[in-house]
């Protein structure tokens, strides 16, 4: 499987026909309903904590100014947000989590389906076209709607914090929403120029497990003809070779998340001290109060993750983009051999 191609339009190709076939499926309805349930909490969620932006400002001004009277107040109204914002997050996870279970069971019924028509499963073993198909319908289906809803999500989540927060920003500095963009489009820029190779690797890293594995399984249901046969120093060298492969390749993955690492530590500490920086004179000059400057800080910081998807997502996007390359490569496979094209005769 060559991926080096680029999988933005595979991975959106992959992402519509599967909500498709969700939605016009007999759970579909279910399924729409949970799904506004949930874009109906999380949007509950997002305005809270633009809501406990401005009550955290007037409760740090009030404890800075020493207004007890104040700082009560404000404490309870800390608390009750902070009770809300608790009880809608976690319903809002709990629909998540059930919205994704629903999605693999429609989707794993389908494959399986799929892959027992027409002899489909005996094909693919015949003819070695799809490598591991019980690891691809088991866990990368798992991984696909789990991570394709977790991104959706996301994608909601950080429009809304956007549009929240770049008036936030705005009302206090037109100059913090400016340096919020910038930073975020040039983080997620040099995070792309790092970790793009990331994509590549993780597939083959799936790829070479699994062939280890496979080795070490076939060991086991073949110990007694090993064992009559003494071809144990031949299959150590070849369960070696494997963990070589294994080992190599997990190298390179690392040496990226180091350089990966490098930047996004460096990119995410300095998220906490930009907006003091630009806020701070003001409130030294006397022009702001103080809870303006905290206030600041959470919006920045809040506005900044959600420009910055990338950046703090990468590791997850990338392993995302490897599953739905896998699961490209799976359906048409099973597709071929349900409808008897046997790739192998064309190899020959």
């Amino acid at each position: 499987m060559d991926i080096e191609k680029p999988p933005l339009r595979m991975t959106v190709s992959r992402f519509t026909h599967a909500i498709r076939q969700l939605a016009d499926s007999e759970v579909g309805r279910e399924a729409k309903w949970m799904f506004v349930a949930l874009i109906a909490l999380l949007s509950a969620a997002n305005s809270l904590i633009v809501v406990n932006s401005y009550v955290g400002r007037n409760f740090m001004t009030a404890i800075a100014e020493r207004r007890s009277a104040e700082f009560i107040r404000e404490a309870i109204f800390y608390v009750g947000v902070f009770a809300a914002s608790t009880v809608v997050t976690i319903l809002a996870h709990f629909l998540e989590e059930r919205l994704g279970l629903l999605w693999r069971d429609n989707l794993t019924r389908r494959a399986l389906k799929r892959y027992l028509a027409n002899c489909a499963y005996y094909r693919l073993a015949s003819s070695g076209d799809l490598g591991n198909p019980d690891q691809r319908i088991a866990e990368d289906i798992r991984a696909f709607t789990a991570s394709t809803l977790s991104f959706v999500l996301m994608a909601f989540n950080s429009s809304f914090t956007i549009v929240a927060f770049a008036g936030v920003m705005i009302s206090i500095s037109p100059l913090l929403s400016v340096v919020a963009i910038l930073y975020a489009a040039l983080g997620s820029f040099v995070t792309l120029l790092l970790g793009h190779p990331l994509i590549k690797l993780n597939y083959d890293q799936l790829d070479k497990e699994a062939e280890f594995r496979a080795g070490l399984i076939s060991v086991r249901d073949n110990a007694e003809s090993i064992f009559r046969e003494r071809r144990e120093d031949s299959l150590l060298a070849e369960l070696l070779r494997r963990l070589d492969a294994v080992v190599d390749n997990f190298r390179r993955i690392c040496a990226v998340n180091r350089n990966v690492g490098f930047f996004t530590t460096g990119y995410n500490w300095m998220i906490q001290i930009i907006p003091a920086l630009l806020i701070a004179p003001a409130y030294i000059a006397g022009e702001v109060e103080f809870g303006v400057i905290t206030q600041s800080a959470a919006a920045f910081a809040t506005a900044v993750a959600a420009f910055s998807l990338i950046v703090t997502q990468f590791q997850s996007i990338s392993n995302f983009a490897v599953v739905v390359a896998r699961l490209n490569s799976m359906v048409d496979a099973v597709d071929n051999a349900a409808n008897g094209v046997d790739h192998s005769e064309h190899r020959d």
